[in-house]
């Protein structure tokens, strides 16, 4: 009994406790959130409307001439005097390789065209006696001093004497081409540049063993071209002389170029179709072999949402606006952009037509703050 009269008494008060507590709850709406105002911000609407179609392809720089070095013979590195980035001239020497088996091979030719060039001399000695033997015998037959046999036997030996010269010329000119050869194969084991160029990789130090055909260094003339692969759709549209456009990934800078190959082969992988656009070194001087370019080539036209160019920012690969919201709150949004012309970026992904967008005062807004009148238009 003593226990149920407790529970009497204490069930009104946490009830009324309760009731207490839900009465002081913020409701949504009952607060709103304090936002830094800012003033002076000038805005644009993004548009949308038809624009220039451009279609964007990924290129590849490389050079317009670049060199493999390779061995061409067997043998172990005994020097390699270059390194990675350095300029090299055209004959200068790139690295060696051990010649010692080569220069024996080459002294023994030298050694054999001596010989085969004393036999020779003899040979002609030979020939020579030969010959003045058979022009007194020869008098003699025609004056029926001599026999016919006999006559018959100087000329065999002058024919035999001549002969032997003949092959012993043959056998020096052998001799010559078998140390011409050998000298040669020994000009193998100094390797040196074939071009004016930068040496852009080096796959040996000293003490390797270099074996024929064995790619050593590679050295590349410091003049650039895009390598652009097209969708199979542009051919025949895209010709020598044609202008497209690209993004220098190092600068930013954007600018036309000229095409100066387009190879007509369709690749059936990939759909596509190799074109190559020379760059000035004069004007592409940031850009080096291995970089992938942005390309835009011309495409019809198309219907884009558009801001103005000073609308994007740009943080790291990061693009990205201030869109200002209905009641005047500033959002940071990340955009995917197309091409720009003119002052006007095209807006892939991000922004929708009829959007209010920053163009101005970058320095003092951030995300989450409000503009005073909802900015100014500009």
């Amino acid at each position: 009994m003593r226990q149920n009269r407790l529970l009497l008494y204490i069930l009104p008060a946490v009830v009324l406790a309760a009731l207490a507590s839900c009465s002081n709850k913020i409701h949504p709406g009952s607060a709103g959130v304090k936002r830094t105002v800012v003033e002076g911000v000038a805005t644009s609407v993004a548009k949308s409307g038809e624009i220039p179609g451009l279609y964007q392809a990924s290129g590849q720089v490389e050079s317009r001439n670049s060199a493999m070095i390779a061995a061409k013979v067997m043998g172990a590195v005994t020097s390699v005097r270059v390194e990675r980035g350095q300029t090299v001239r055209r004959g200068q020497i790139l690295l060696t390789i051990d010649d010692s088996d080569l220069r024996q091979k080459a002294d023994q030719a030298r050694q054999a065209l001596a010989g085969a060039e004393k036999a020779a001399a003899m040979a002609k000695e030979d020939a020579t006696l030969s010959e003045t033997t058979f022009n007194r015998y020869k008098k003699l037959y025609d004056e029926k001093a001599l026999s016919g046999q006999e006559f018959d036997e100087i000329s065999a030996k002058r024919s035999v004497a001549q002969l032997q010269l003949e092959q012993a010329n043959a056998g020096v000119a052998q001799a010559k081409a078998a140390v011409k050869e050998a000298e040669t194969y020994l000009g193998y084991s100094v390797l040196r540049a074939p071009i004016n160029g930068i040496v852009v990789d080096r796959k040996v130090d000293a003490g390797s063993m270099a074996t024929p055909g064995m790619p050593l260094i590679q050295v590349e003339e410091p003049v650039y071209r895009l390598a652009i692969p097209l969708d199979e759709r542009f051919s025949g549209k895209i010709k020598v002389n044609s202008t497209i456009e690209y993004v220098d990934p190092v600068t930013g800078k954007r600018g036309p170029i000229r095409i100066s190959q387009v190879v007509p082969a369709i690749d059936p992988a990939t759909r596509t179709f190799m074109v190559r656009a020379d760059l000035p070194s004069s004007e592409y001087a940031s850009l080096r072999s291995g970089l992938y370019v942005r390309c835009f080539v011309p495409d019809g036209a198309k219907t884009a949402v558009t801001v103005p160019s000073d609308a994007v920012r740009t943080r790291g690969q990061l693009q990205f606006v201030y869109v200002i919201g209905k009641d005047g709150v500033i959002e940071f949004r990340a955009v995917r952009t197309g091409a720009v012309e003119n002052g006007s970026a095209e807006i892939v992904s991000g922004v929708s037509a009829g959007e209010k967008v920053a163009v101005s005062g970058f320095d003092r807004i951030a995300d989450g703050m409000a503009l005073a009148n909802n900015g100014s238009a500009k």
